[in-house]
């Protein structure tokens, strides 16, 4: 069990602009000018704790977009850093599993 005075090894972001306003645009093909598309790029994203290469989970709801990393390694050693009990991988995979939105992807072991 963790000491009174200790603090798990959390990771805390530091954003600059925590909203960034942007337009939807078009996917030029030719001259068709029906897709939309939007593009986001800037150092704000590696702030955000999104790094180049991760994978994305993006979820579609009616004018809602919700973008989060999919960073698995990241995610599995946070929650060991969390834990106060002993460690038990496969009921953590299992709760993982369970959580909504769960992750689609096998984690570390």
């Amino acid at each position: 069990m963790a000491d009174a005075h200790s603090t798990a090894g959390i990771c805390i972001y530091k954003i600059s602009q925590p909203e960034r306003y942007q337009k939807v645009v078009y996917r030029p093909k030719g001259l068709n000018r029906t897709t939309p598309a939007i593009n986001l790029s800037g150092k704000w994203l590696l702030e955000a704790g999104f790094s180049i290469n991760d994978p994305l989970k993006i979820r579609v709801m009616p004018g809602c977009l919700i973008i989060t990393s999919q960073n698995f390694h990241a995610l599995w050693h946070c929650l060991k850093s969390l834990n106060e009990g002993e460690w038990d991988d496969i009921a953590v995979a299992h709760w993982l599993g369970q959580f909504p939105g769960k992750l689609t992807k096998k984690l570390p072991r």
